[in-house]
């Protein structure tokens, strides 16, 4: 694809990038207006100059349908029914209909899981504000805390309250769609937040109406690969951004095959698997990747600011226990998915099952320039500017992923060398991250040096070397 543009002509097959997981202003984890309703004119101001600014990232990066984010949210579904037109059903444009949207939000849900509460977040499609407007009366129903929480938690006692939950809001629409969020993460369903092993043991019966997952920033298809019961399921890739920030917006999205640009059209691609690539932040770069604990982690008695460790499966140590502070460790999504894998009955490693749809790994642009520039701040006028340099070049930051390293060299003569050198490492894979990312932190990219994932052991710890040394020899 050379450009936003696509041909809508009926019964033509096209591709088109979406991104169907982003948050509104509204939402916790963003500039949270919710929390300020008294200032409604302010809000509104606000959240049109966020939502026109997310709207012109879009065209950069390369996606053509977007989602809402937080659609059953009424301040924010006022705003969406005022400002945005429907071209086709369940698909609504703006200003122009270079950039389409779809109907969406992201809902919590919570159950007991012996004595602890399990939270799973979980993507909602919608097609069309009646839907939301009869999802927010189930709410009511259940007692749930709307009005205010733009990303509301669904409170349930038990696993059969979730799927009771789960199927109430599918059967309101029979395109309604139910992806689980960041399957990965400690707030997704497979996470290290009260560890279970397949999709039924928090969704019950509902999981069996769940026809695609989303793989989050700290796996891919390579990674969940080694889990069977993904071996069916459409893998799609969403940036989940909570900002229009060029360093978020679109730092993952799906390219889809259609044959017309409308709602239903969409959700029977993902229901059929029509996936002709995803678009793939570097796992080893999500927050959540490896094993370990972060530096300075602001509890009394644990860690100072130079003491961290991070492990690899095969290196983690007995009993997922820190060996610096003796507290259990934030367990990574590797360790995760080879925990999952076995207790699925597979012997799998990694690369012995792939995704039928392949992928594309990409580094975020901006975060290449800004290696390439050695600078850190995603705002900087240089790095923008040449951020902007570089797309119009190629159409889009998507194009740019896509292309061959070789050709993409070609393109980039009479950019800075240093940065036509970064992008080209990276697009050769000749790149890692130190750290990886673990615990709650991005990974830091390191350009022109790789790494195995699968061996690191790393502890960094000061005046307690002697008891960590008897620890490790111990365990």
């Amino acid at each position: 694809m050379d450009s936003l543009k696509i041909d809508f002509t009926l019964g033509t097959s096209m591709e088109i990038n979406v991104d169907l997981h982003a948050h509104s202003g509204y939402a916790g984890g963003t500039m949270s207006l919710a929390k300020s309703p008294e200032n409604v004119e302010k809000n509104a101001l606000s959240v049109k100059k966020r939502f026109e600014k997310a709207e012109e990232l879009m065209k950069l990066k390369g996606v053509h349908l977007f989602g809402t984010g937080d659609c059953q949210f009424l301040e924010w579904q006022n705003f969406l029914e005022k400002e945005l037109t429907e071209s086709e059903d369940g698909i609504y444009y703006y200003n122009n209909n270079e950039i389409q949207y779809l109907l969406q939000t992201e809902l919590i849900f919570t159950a007991k899981k012996g004595k602890r509460s399990k939270q799973v977040h979980t993507i909602f499609l919608l097609p069309n504000h009646t839907i939301s407007s009869e999802m927010r009366d189930l709410f009511d129903k259940w007692n749930v805390n709307h009005e205010k929480m733009a990303r509301p938690f669904l409170v349930c006692e038990t696993v059969e309250t979730v799927s009771e939950r789960v199927n109430a809001i599918l059967d309101l629409d029979p395109y309604i769609e139910a992806i689980p969020a960041h399957v990965m993460t400690p707030q997704g369903v497979f996470g290290s937040s009260v560890r279970i092993n397949s999709l039924k043991e928090f969704f019950g019966d509902s999981a069996e109406r769940i026809h695609a997952v989303e793989t989050g920033l700290s796996a891919d298809p390579y990674i969940l690969g080694l889990i069977p019961e993904l071996d069916n399921k459409t893998l799609l890739s969403n940036s989940d951004a909570h900002s229009p920030a060029l360093n978020r917006m679109a730092r993952e999205f799906t390219t889809l095959k259609i044959n017309r640009i409308n709602y239903k059209a969409i959700i029977e691609a993902i229901r059929s698997n029509k996936v002709v690539r995803t678009f793939e932040f570097p796992p080893q770069e999500g927050r959540y990747f490896l094993t370990g604990h972060r530096p300075s982690r602001k509890k009394p008695g644990l860690h100072e600011d130079d003491e961290y460790c991070m492990f690899s499966p095969k290196y983690v140590p007995k009993g997922d226990i820190c060996p610096i502070c003796n507290k259990e460790l934030t367990i990574g999504v590797l360790q995760r998915v080879f925990e999952i894998s076995r207790a699925q009955g597979s012997e799998r490693e990694l690369g012995d099952f792939v995704s039928s749809s392949p992928f594309v790994q990409m580094v975020p642009l901006i975060e290449v320039i800004l290696a390439g520039l050695n600078i850190s701040t995603v705002s900087s006028k240089r790095a923008n500017k040449i951020y902007r340099e570089v797309v119009a070049i190629f159409g889009s930051e998507a194009n740019l992923w896509s292309t061959t390293a070789q050709k993409a060299e070609e393109q980039l003569d009479g950019v800075k060398p240093e940065i036509k050198e970064a992008i080209v490492e990276i697009k050769k894979g000749n790149f890692t991250f130190k750290p990886l990312g673990y615990d709650g932190t991005y990974g830091s990219l390191t350009i022109g040096e790789t790494s195995d994932f699968m061996d690191i052991n790393l502890i960094n710890h000061t005046s307690k070397k002697g008891a960590i040394d008897q620890f490790l020899s111990e365990t």
